[in-house]
């Protein structure tokens, strides 16, 4: 099962929205449109590369409503940019909340990065349905689509202006899988200690708990919601465990042989970690 960011992408359309309300006086796509937009389109991108190395398996991508709780905190105080830059009162005539980004005068959207409470059951059923007759499943993309119950409406979901983090997306499919193993690929070789310092550390191997106890080391908008969700995935699943660690190393971490690798067993001290020499 494979799920992957979209920030570029839905970017994009965002300011291709823009500019069409500019040019038309129509409203802008809403941003839960958009979400469904990219997971058709990254999906695709996905399939064209691995379908000549998965033999006679089905692949597919399945578009995925991600069901967001709106008591959630993250409503409460947005702070994920979106969408163009604006003018002080360009911003003002949005109507909607928006944050000053950077010091030279700009201003952007901002909505709010909830945390992902389930897939919606139908969808959940299907994927699982894929998996069991061997095909390959790109779901939950960009984070999912954001949805919460529709109060109005028994049983009916509606979405959101919203984004879930990738990550935590991926980490909740997983345990709602039954999945043994999360794999975040990402840019860098592994976790570090210190990153960007001369002290740096790459860590091979880790407890859950070493992680937790040094989460000052891991920044909020970069590698903080990936240890997050390797250390929920982890906790949360039987004998599972998980890896971050570089793209282009995504077979050597398979087999252990790269990346920083999060388990917690019977045999691992609480506070273990292993460094690369």
């Amino acid at each position: 099962t494979i799920v992957h960011g979209n920030g570029p992408q839905v970017g994009l359309l965002m300011l291709e929205s823009a500019a069409y309300e500019k040019q038309t006086g129509l409203p802008q796509i809403s941003l839960d449109v958009l979400d469904a937009e990219t997971e058709g389109m990254v999906g695709y991108l996905i399939e064209q590369e691995l379908q000549k190395y998965i033999d006679s398996r089905g692949m597919v991508t399945v578009l995925s409503q991600i069901v967001c709780d709106p008591n959630d905190p993250a409503f409460e105080n947005p702070t994920k940019f979106v969408g163009p830059v604006y003018t002080k009162e360009e911003s003002e005539k949005l109507g909607l909340p928006v944050k000053p980004d950077g010091d030279k005068g700009h201003f952007r959207r901002v909505v709010p990065s909830p945390c992902p409470v389930k897939m919606i059951d139908s969808q959940l059923q299907a994927i699982k349905t894929l998996m069991d007759n061997d095909c390959v499943v790109i779901c939950a993309g960009g984070g999912g689509i954001p949805v919460v119950e529709d109060p109005n409406r028994k049983g009916h979901y509606k979405g959101i202006e919203a984004v879930i983090d990738k990550d935590r997306a991926a980490a909740m499919v997983g345990i709602e899988l039954g999945a043994k193993g999360l794999i975040i690929l990402t840019d860098v070789t592994a976790v570090s200690i210190d990153f960007g310092k001369p002290t740096e550390r790459k860590i091979k191997r880790a407890s859950p708990k070493y992680l937790e106890t040094h989460k000052d080391q891991f920044p909020a908008g970069s590698m903080g919601p990936k240890i997050e969700s390797a250390i929920d995935f982890v906790m949360k699943s039987r004998d599972g465990w998980a890896a971050i660690g570089s793209l282009e190393e995504a077979d050597r971490i398979m087999v252990g042989e790269a990346g920083t690798i999060i388990r917690s067993d019977d045999c691992t001290p609480d506070d273990f970690v292993e460094f690369y020499q």
